[in-house]
This record gives C-alpha cells, structure tokens and sequence, in this order.
C-alpha cells in the first residue's frame, strides 16, 4: 500500500499538480498514507497540497499560493479579484497578500483561512458581469482579476502610491468607464477621480469622467 501511494505522490510531482483535490486520489487508505509520510496536508476540506518530506506546509502554500487560489474558488465560479488586490496585479506585483479580496456572483459571503494566517475574502456581487473580469496567469494558475476602469471606481484610497502608479500607468477603456459609471453614477467618486487623474497627468482620462459626470448626473465639474 506504501509503494502504490508513493507511485501516486511521484506520479503527481513529474506533473507538477502540487495542488489536488481529494477526490483525486485513488482512494482513502493513499490520502491518509501521504499524510501519515508528511508528503500531503490539507489547505481545506477537500483540498490537499503535496510536498516534499520535511518542508514545512508555510513554506509550501506561499510556493504554491496561486494554483491554490485557482482551485480553492472554483466552487465560487465565476469569481474576480478585486479592489487592491487586483490593483497590485495589474502593477506586476505578483507577492503573497496577507488578505486576498474576491467577488463572486453566488449569494455567499465567506473567509477562507489557509496556512500562515492568509485569508482570501469572498462577498457576494450581486451585479458581477462577466465583462468586467479578465483572465491572467501567475506561473501556470489561471486567475480572474477586475478590469482596470471596475478597480478605477472601487478603489477608496486614491491617494497611496500603487493607486497614483495605477492611474498613471494604466490604459482605461473609455466604453467600459461608461457602462460601468452609468450604472451607479456616483458625483464625489467621479470628482475625487477627476481630481486625482488631473494631478497625475492623466487629461485624457480627467476629460473621460468630466464627461460621465455631466452625462449621467446635475453635477459639473
């Protein structure tokens, strides 16, 4: 019984799928045999990362954050990385947040706590629309992140260093800022982005939301 799990934990590491779920092993006695040899541990019910025999699981899941990420919100599909999260995305920063923020069409608001404190945070978006998310790929993870104009009015803190980077940095979609302001036109927002897109050298896009806030509300600018 030993050796066949072995050939199973062996099997799975030439393939590099680090991160399965429990139905794919073959059976119980493999799952608990892994365990037992310290080549297995579970992240949640249902979810196991494999390692080498004696590294530590923190070690493990930061190495493995991503594809974990990938397979632990496939039961919320369709889901989006969204707000500050996604912002350090699109800016190249690919590190291991402490709090991972998600959105999710399903009516579930959820914490799921991994190894090493992480927490990745699921709200329901009652809203969510499958244009205003788009695919990347951290290593061979595939991940769901909000487009740059959903972060532009989601984000609160417009005035740390990643949201002046962002909005210097990031070409914005004038189409998409449209369907997405008029749906909840908000003046202050629309103004503190005005502002914000004014002081960072951004007239394009200060001309874009000028134009929503005289479109879609008795506000001008």
């Amino acid at each position: 019984m030993l050796k066949r799990a072995l050939n199973f934990w062996q099997s799975k590491i030439k393939e590099n799928d680090f991160v399965i779920y429990g139905s794919d092993f073959p059976d119980e006695y493999v799952r608990k045999i892994l365990q037992r040899e310290g080549l297995a541990f579970p992240v949640k019910k249902g979810l196991y990362l494999l390692k080498n025999k004696g590294n530590e699981a923190e070690d493990v899941i930061y190495r493995l954050y991503w594809p974990t990420v990938e397979k632990l919100l496939k039961v919320y599909e369709p889901w989006s990385i969204e707000k500050a999260s996604a912002l350090a995305l699109y800016l190249g920063d690919e590190s291991i947040p402490q709090k991972l923020f998600v959105r999710t069409e399903r009516k579930v608001k959820y914490c799921l706590s991994l190894p090493s404190g992480l927490k990745v945070l699921i709200r329901p978006d009652p809203a969510f629309h499958e244009k205003t998310r788009q695919r990347i790929e951290i290593g061979k993870a595939k991940i769901y992140l909000d487009v740059p104009e959903k972060i532009l009015f989601s984000i609160k803190k417009r005035m740390g260093i990643a949201f002046i980077a962002f909005i210097k940095s990031i070409k914005f979609d004038r189409r998409m800022l449209e369907v997405l302001y008029s749906a909840n036109p908000k003046p202050i927002v629309a103004k503190e982005l005005i502002e914000a897109a004014s002081r960072y050298g951004r007239v394009d896009l200060s001309s874009v939301l000028k134009d929503l806030l005289r479109k879609y509300t008795i506000y001008r600018f």
